[in-house]
Parts: C-alpha cells; structure tokens; sequence
C-alpha cells in the first residue's frame, strides 16, 4: 500500500521548511532542486527479457500502477534494434544535501525497466532500490539503510546488495574492454522522468556529462541476480561510466500537480 499524497506533501512542505525561505518554502509549493555528482565507474548490469521474465514485472507494475506499460529500447548508440531490457544500476553519488553524512555520498543500487507513462512518454521506472543510507523516497517515505558493497580493486569492480525482492552480486574486470560507446538517445530521453511505483517522479535535468560521458562494456563478468523469485541470465551487456554525471534533480516534481 502506497503512502496517502496528503501524507507526502506534509513531509515534503516540512523538508522545504529547512530550505533557503525566499526560494523554497512551504507557502509558494516550488519543488525542491538539488545538484548531484554521480561517481565514474558508475555501472550497469544490463539483462534482455524473455517472455516470463516481461510476464512477472509486467504484474509486479500493475499490481502498483496500471498507468506503466513496460516499453522496448535500445541502451547504445551502437544498438539498431530495440528490445526490453531490466537494468541494474550501482554508483556512489554526492550532493550537498548529504553534508550530514559522514562521507559526503551515499551508495545506491536501483532495479529498472523502461516504460510508456500515462502521457505515452518513454520514461524510467525504479521497480526497487537499496541505499546504504535512510531514504526519503515518495514510495516508502523513509526506507531502512541495506548493506552494499561497490568498490574498484586493482582491476576489478564488484558489488553486491540485497533486500526482499533482489538479490545482486557481481564483478567484472573493467581493464578487460570490449569497446567505447554512448548511451542511445533513445535512454537518454527515458532519464527526463524517473518514476517510482506509485507515479511520483523526479524530474532530471542533464548536460554533456551524460550525453557524451564515454562508457565502457566489458566482457570478462560474473553476475547473480534474483529478483522477484526469478534468476535472470540473459546478459546482454556490462559497462560503466568513464567520468562523473552532473546532473539537477527536482525531486515528486509531480506531487502538487499531477502531470
């Protein structure tokens, strides 16, 4: 069961209290903007859906939103042909509004599809995520700290995370390079809207550090992950991010007006 909206805008009106008054209060309802830094080495584990697997989370979204339909894609600029795929991500992020934190970022690993909003617009939906820290997420409201791992080791990235409904564990040799590429503009549209089950999103907006950030597949890997009691197999790619991501997110950008 999601949290009631009115619930939401009463913890978020209370977290633009403790923001700058003339711009952020809760009075005018302007959504909260904050800058983060996504890390290099940011990685995703990259898995082509068969029939069962689009089955499962095609009811996983229903039973939380009807409003999602599950949508093909293509991940690279390199890729002609469009299929679903689930992507894992793992990264460490930094942002001014983790000053309160000990060492200034947080660890955060997502599990997400790729999907048609109710405005027939191709977005990202985070079907479930664990961070090394509290969360304050529109889904959950606060959400309990999970163990994660995601270190680089001589020439070796690896992770491992888990909760209730995945289970990851992986690592791969990022010296070991299949090629240099970029992301498909097609995913790099899907990144204006990041979604949560409940239809609150996050606005993102991007610049050159993402849309001609070089990124690396690899090809020496190994990988576990579970995930709503399936293991997935069908590997399609691996690859990382060669240089950090700037990015601005206005956070429940659609909280006050549905869009």
């Amino acid at each position: 069961m999601f949290i009631n909206r009115g619930v939401l805008k009463f913890v978020y009106s209370a977290l633009l209290t403790g923001m700058p008054s003339l711009t952020y209060n809760p009075i005018n309802k302007n959504i909260l903007h904050a800058a983060f830094d996504v890390n290099q080495y940011s990685t995703y584990l990259n898995f082509r859906l068969n029939d069962n697997e689009i089955n499962t989370i095609t009811k996983f979204i229903e039973k939380n939103n009807d409003e999602f339909k599950i949508a093909k894609i293509n991940l690279l600029e390199c890729d002609d042909d469009k299929d679903y795929f689930l992507s894992v991500n793992i990264y460490n992020c930094s942002s001014p509004i983790f000053s309160f934190i000990d060492e200034n970022y947080v660890t955060r690993c997502e599990v997400n599809v790729y999907v048609y909003d109710k405005n027939n617009e191709k977005s990202t939906l985070i079907l479930d995520y664990t961070s090394n820290q509290l969360s304050l997420d529109p889904e959950n409201l606060f959400k309990p700290g999970k163990e994660i791992i995601f270190k680089k080791q001589d020439n070796i990235i690896s992770g491992s995370t888990y909760n209730d409904n995945f289970k990851l564990k992986f690592n791969y040799d990022y010296q070991n390079k299949l090629f240099n590429t970029k992301l498909s503009k097609d995913i790099i549209k899907s990144t204006d809207k990041i979604y949560y089950n409940n239809g609150i999103y996050d606005k993102v907006y991007y610049d050159s550090t993402l849309i001609d950030n070089q990124i690396v597949c690899c090809e020496n890997y190994n990988i576990e992950f579970n995930f709503l009691g399936l293991t997935f197999s069908n590997i399609d790619s691996v690859f990382f991010f060669k240089n950090k991501i700037n990015f601005v997110g206005g956070l429940w950008f659609n909280l006050y007006h549905e869009t």
